[in-house]
């Protein structure tokens, strides 16, 4: 699989609250998997790290960085 979902992928430690666990929460949509890639890919933008990396993390090829930076 080319593509891991979820806040794990993101590098996020999720744990949600006692109150979260006991509902049943729906998984991320799509347009908000994405959203949280591009947010987390500006933090490492801030942090000094490579789009190669970067890419890695969020689980995006290189150009989807690029682009993302240059924005």
């Amino acid at each position: 699989m080319w593509w891991r979902c979820g806040w794990e992928a993101l590098g996020v430690a999720y744990r949600p609250s006692s109150a979260a666990a006991s509902s049943s929460l729906p998984p991320l949509s799509r347009p908000q998997l994405a959203e949280a890639r591009r947010v987390r890919a500006v933090e490492l933008f801030e942090d000094g790290v490579s789009n190669a990396e970067i890419a890695r993390a969020v689980g995006v090829c290189a150009e989807s960085v690029r682009r993302w930076r240059r924005v």
